[in-house]
């Protein structure tokens, strides 16, 4: 009689184990999970407003940042660069869309 050959189960556990955690750690890499709340995740980047010809202007840096603006049928829409597809309506602080004017821009006097 030939004997049952036993499976050892436990390498096959470990493996399986450990690629559900690789894959895991490689989607929360390139931000395809979201463990963030609703309330906690609307805020991508905070922005400030500094006229032109004032003491702030100066000490600006010359690195841009990662957003980019678009104007969209008369609303600014924020894309963000490091998230792909990751877009956004520009608010200001009591939830009011920014609006835009793509047609003119303005010019310093």
């Amino acid at each position: 009689m030939a004997e049952a050959r036993s499976i050892n189960t436990l390498p096959l556990i470990l493996t399986f184990m450990g690629t559900v955690l690789f894959t895991v750690m490689v989607l929360h890499f390139y931000g395809y999970l979201n463990y963030t709340q609703e309330e906690e995740g609307m805020l991508v980047a905070e922005f400030s407003l500094i006229t032109v010809g004032s003491e702030e202007a100066g000490q600006l840096r010359s690195r841009a940042a990662n957003q980019m603006a678009e104007c969209v049928d008369g609303i600014l829409v924020l894309h963000d660069g490091r998230h792909n597809g990751l877009s956004g309506l520009l608010v200001d602080a009591r939830q009011r869309i920014v609006r835009c004017n793509a047609q003119t821009v303005p010019v310093a006097e």
